[in-house]
């Protein structure tokens, strides 16, 4: 994570429908992490010192954090087994949900690189 790169422009707001978690944009490299979700502060932080693609897989990784802890799937030691077909089910859920709450993040996201 060496190459610094500008910050991102984008929303700095997830909304789940029932909780508004701020974004960070600030270094992680000293706790050796891309991205995190602190539920408690409800603060999503992200390492802008990416390339720009993996600057935008970190941010929906987290988002898809934040997304299973409100369908219930936070806590890994409590989380039922699960056939793949019900994992499928609550993530395109959860991502359409998250998409259209927030369309401006997810269009960021999704855009090309240039």
């Amino acid at each position: 994570m060496s190459k610094k790169f500008p910050k991102y422009n984008h929303p700095m707001t997830v909304y789940t429908g029932i909780k508004t978690f701020d974004i960070k944009q600030t270094s992680l490299e000293k706790d050796n992490l891309y991205g995190c979700v602190e539920f408690s502060k409800y603060l999503l932080t992200v390492d802008p010192n990416q390339r720009p693609e993996d600057y935008k897989g970190t941010l929906l990784h987290e988002i898809c954090h934040i997304g299973y802890e409100i369908f219930g799937l936070n806590d890994d030691d409590e989380i039922p087994s699960m056939s793949n077909e019900y994992l499928t089910s609550i993530t395109s859920n959860m991502i359409q949900q998250m998409a259209g709450l927030n369309p401006e993040i997810f269009q960021f996201i999704f855009a090309d690189n240039d």
